[in-house]
């Protein structure tokens, strides 16, 4: 696989690879500097993270998905007013969804979506801040997943995820694609059963 300006590609084996990332930061802000080209490590155990140590190569990391993962498939929650999609497969478990609007969001309930418990705006703005594009939601026939999000950059989340934000381009081996291609969470744990993308096994990991 070979990269081009502003693109993070994954291997069949190895760590990810940054091409031209320059916008990468740590949880707390700081900023991650990265060579032209940069390796990152995707299996958890570089003693350098986020960059990659060469660790991969001794746990036998393969980029490959687990037969037992939840497949990738949208469900649609319709209500009077808007419609949520959810893709379980890709989410990364943030929370935030159900912290901030939890008359919508039900964790303990099912279904677990409500889409009458709050007005569509509220929905709306919670949606936009879920970071690995498994909530869309529809208004009438008109889809929305990609909210306009102009700025890119990397985030490396405390044992958590990497979360992309903006038209960074993700290059998969076997031609995977991000249920949206504007903001998406890579599994850096090694452990994701739906590898390359984030599956929330890291609240398990701690890696």
């Amino acid at each position: 696989m070979s990269a081009k300006k502003g693109e993070i590609l994954s291997p069949h084996y190895g760590p990810f690879v940054f091409a031209d990332v320059d916008k990468a930061y740590e949880s707390d802000g700081k900023e991650v500097i990265f060579e032209n080209v940069a390796s990152v490590c995707r299996c958890g155990q570089s003693k350098y993270k986020p960059h990659c140590d060469g660790s991969h190569s001794k746990e036998g990391f393969v980029n490959e998905k687990d037969e037992e993962r939840k497949k990738n498939n949208v469900k649609d929650y319709e209500g009077e007013n808007i419609t949520i999609h959810d893709n379980r497969s890709v989410c990364c478990h943030d929370g935030s969804c159900v912290e901030l609007l939890p008359e919508v969001f039900r964790k303990s309930c099912t279904p677990w979506i409500n889409p009458d418990g709050s007005s569509p705006g509220k929905i709306i703005k919670v949606i936009e801040k879920c970071p690995s594009g498994a909530l869309s939601f529809s208004l009438g026939s008109k889809k929305y997943c990609e909210f306009g999000q102009k700025t890119e950059k990397v985030i490396f989340v405390k044992d958590g995820p990497v979360k992309v934000e903006g038209k960074i381009e993700f290059k998969d081996y076997q031609s995977d694609k991000p249920e949206c291609s504007e903001h998406y969470t890579l599994c850096r744990c090694g452990k994701s059963k739906n590898k390359p993308f984030c599956d929330g096994t890291h609240d398990d990991t701690k890696t």
